[in-house]
């Protein structure tokens, strides 16, 4: 039964057979919601989504595995197709806002929070970088791993920041190191590199 036959029905009216404005507005919001929505545009149909699975050797499954399937697979695994699934989102709204500018390489950000505690491995972070780069992505992220392979690999930028405790007192100053691959941007983005090495924060205090 669609939503204005549901409406329409007595369940709707107050005791004087005139509408119930406040129960229409409740049964509205709800219905809207975007899973029962989803449900009534395709005919409360099940939704199936299918994953291949990028192996360890780095080449993808021949085997399409259900959602409840790729919900067993390791953490990194896991984490590896979330965020492809979250790009692919990001991507979709964002062409249905408008808002995007194909005649740049990079032209949106997404910052992960500590998105290295269970995907270091290079064939779990591959295929997630390599959809961000086609995509248009400048990937950004914050976590507490000092070392890694996986580090230089896929950022060519690394600001390491330390707290250290000042000499008799009880307070703490925060020290910045930077790394700048240069390999990858003379290689890659030649006027970056010169940007990057004149410039500094100002100090406004």
């Amino acid at each position: 039964m669609g939503i204005l036959s549901q409406i329409e029905q007595h369940h709707y009216l107050d005791e004087n057979g005139l509408e119930n404005t406040i129960k229409i507005r409740q049964f509205l919001e709800k219905s809207l919601q975007t899973v029962p929505l989803l449900r009534d545009v395709i005919g409360n149909q099940t939704i199936k989504v299918k994953c291949l699975k990028v192996e360890s050797d780095n080449h993808v499954s021949k085997n399409y595995y259900s959602w409840e399937q790729s919900n067993q697979w390791s953490g990194g695994e896991k984490w590896s197709k979330n965020m492809a699934l979250y790009l692919g989102l990001l991507n979709f709204i964002a062409e249905k806002s408008q808002h995007i500018q194909s005649n740049v390489k990079r032209h949106r950000t997404v910052v992960l929070d500590n998105p290295f505690g269970k995907a270091s491995s290079d064939h779990v972070l591959s295929p997630v970088f390599f959809i961000a780069e086609q995509l248009g992505f400048q990937v950004i992220a914050l976590t507490a791993h000092a070392e890694g392979k996986f580090l230089a690999d896929y950022f060519p930028i690394i600001y390491s920041c330390r707290l250290r405790h000042l000499s008799g007192s009880s307070k703490q100053v925060m020290t910045k190191e930077k790394q700048i691959r240069t390999a990858y941007f003379q290689d890659h983005a030649p006027e970056s590199l010169e940007r990057l090495g004149e410039h500094e924060q100002m100090t406004l205090f």
